[in-house]
């Protein structure tokens, strides 16, 4: 776990070129295995997706998550009951925004779960000093410290020189023909425009499977530094 202190400067704004478009959607229950099977509906729509590298899917998420830190089991067949203000995101460059508002009207099949996709809105990109992300691809990765490690390198290759990393306990992602190793990442102390710069490039690979998406978490408080994430 790396955790150096700083005090950091919060007076740079985002400079607009990212945002997230959220989907109202119509849905009572989604397995919480499910990035793979959303992936592939969307992509049926938007195929251009593979073509951009800062567009990523959000998995969907109910409020129980409790901001990531607690994610319910994967086990087969565990569902996860949605309510009426679920939102379905996409993380995606302003410019592309309007295309994929051809989702509007369709409905996508999660295992046999209906989604509807209703009307949408965008959100802005916050810059948070602390940033968390509930999966981050960790394959080829042996262990936590080598994770860390390939963190940090990423992070150098988009200008931010990370000073507090906390690093989740490992899980996986179903694919269709491999499972991918995952670990969730909490970043912190970060000044505005690296807090920027991650959540428009993300981490890391497949982000239509919702890994290396980062968002603001409002307060440290909650994070129990003596034991792992859980997410």
């Amino acid at each position: 776990m790396l955790w150096q202190e700083d005090i950091q400067d919060q007076s740079v704004l985002t400079n607009e070129q990212v945002q997230d478009c959220a989907f109202r959607i119509t849905c009572r229950e989604i397995p919480v295995d499910h990035a793979w099977d959303l992936r592939e509906e969307i992509l049926n729509v938007l195929p251009w997706l593979t073509d951009e590298p800062q567009a990523a899917i959000h998995s969907i998420h109910s409020a129980s998550s409790a901001n990531g830190w607690i994610r319910p089991s994967l086990d087969s067949g565990n569902l996860i009951q949605l309510s009426r203000r679920t939102r379905l995101y996409l993380r995606l460059p302003i410019r592309r925004i309007d295309d994929a508002k051809v989702l509007i009207g369709k409905e996508l099949l999660i295992a046999g779960c209906s989604i509807l996709i209703n009307e949408t809105g965008q959100h802005r990109l916050f810059p948070s000093s602390t940033l968390f992300t509930r999966s981050m691809d960790a394959n080829q990765v042996e262990d936590e410290q080598a994770f860390e490690d390939n963190v940090i390198r990423l992070l150098s290759k988009i200008g931010v020189v990370p000073k507090k990393i906390l690093c989740g306990l490992a899980h996986e992602i179903s694919c269709k023909e491999h499972n991918i190793p995952a670990r969730s990442v909490l970043l912190a102390d970060l000044e505005p425009h690296e807090s920027i710069r991650i959540q428009e490039s993300g981490l890391g690979s497949n982000g239509l499977l919702g890994c290396g998406i980062f968002l603001p978490h409002k307060s440290l408080n909650a994070v129990n530094t003596t034991s792992a994430m859980s997410d």
